[in-house]
């Protein structure tokens, strides 16, 4: 079910993105195309199947992946890390010093050199943390702003329609997904972390307007209502022209 507010913070050296409120089938809906394999950094026995190189726990197969992943996003805890992997044979080439990393970032929840193997030839590192939070690292960030868009439409056409139906049944509306160009462009925002607030959605003459208020790493603060002072504008939504649009409130 959509979420109320969605926070980002995107670090672009790290191709990192620490966010909550996404769901897993937005991220099944981003993915261009599907793991095959993946290492559980953290996982309890029972778990996948034991690879004795790395000693840590693995699923293979896309079916078993889609199976884990429906799985962990009914438990609410911080117990989901893992990194995919082309192949068995390659990964079982990591050197005692690969491993050992991949072991801090499970402690860690940070990497110590680039968190990204030529062995593994992984696209993703999925950390979820404490407070529903989840950090990624991305090896390609479109599919991180695939995945915003995604998030964005969802929530905006969930409200849309909860507006259209609150007093007379009203057919369902599908609104036009965002642009990623238009996702995109909000880059210097998600540099400093910020909450799209789907609760304080504004209708002004048919444009709705998701405020997007300025949050940092106040991460407590995520699902709390921000005083205006935070509030940096708000992304626009045309229902007539069906187009979308950022309308600037103070500059960072």
């Amino acid at each position: 079910m959509p979420s109320e507010t969605t926070y980002v913070h995107l670090d672009t050296i790290t191709n990192a993105v620490l966010s909550k409120g996404f769901t897993m089938n937005e991220y099944k809906d981003a993915v261009k195309r599907p793991i095959k394999n993946i290492l559980l950094l953290n996982a309890p026995k029972g778990v996948g199947e034991l690879d004795p190189h790395t000693g840590f726990r693995m699923i293979r197969g896309i079916a078993r992946i889609q199976e884990y992943f429906e799985r962990s996003q009914h438990v609410i805890d911080d117990s989901s890390k893992w990194i995919d992997f082309e192949s068995v044979e390659l990964m079982r080439q990591l050197t005692p010093v690969e491993i050992s990393e991949l072991l801090y970032i499970a402690h860690a929840s940070t990497h110590l050199h680039s968190p990204f193997y030529y062995k593994l030839q992984n696209n993703y590192i999925h950390l979820t943390l404490p407070e529903a939070m989840t950090k990624v690292y991305y090896r390609n960030l479109d599919q991180f702003y695939s995945l915003l868009s995604i998030n964005i439409t969802n929530n905006m056409e969930k409200k849309i329609n909860d507006k259209r139906n609150k007093f007379i049944f009203k057919k369902t509306k599908m609104i036009t997904r965002i642009p990623v160009s238009e996702v995109k462009d909000l880059l210097p925002l998600l540099k400093e972390g910020v909450v799209f607030s789907f609760k304080k959605l504004k209708i002004k003459q048919e444009i709705y307007e998701i405020p997007i208020y300025l949050a940092e790493d106040r991460l407590k603060f995520v699902d709390r209502d921000f005083p205006e002072k935070d509030l940096l504008g708000n992304l626009c939504f045309d229902e007539k022209k069906q187009n979308w649009f950022f309308k600037e409130e103070r500059s960072l």
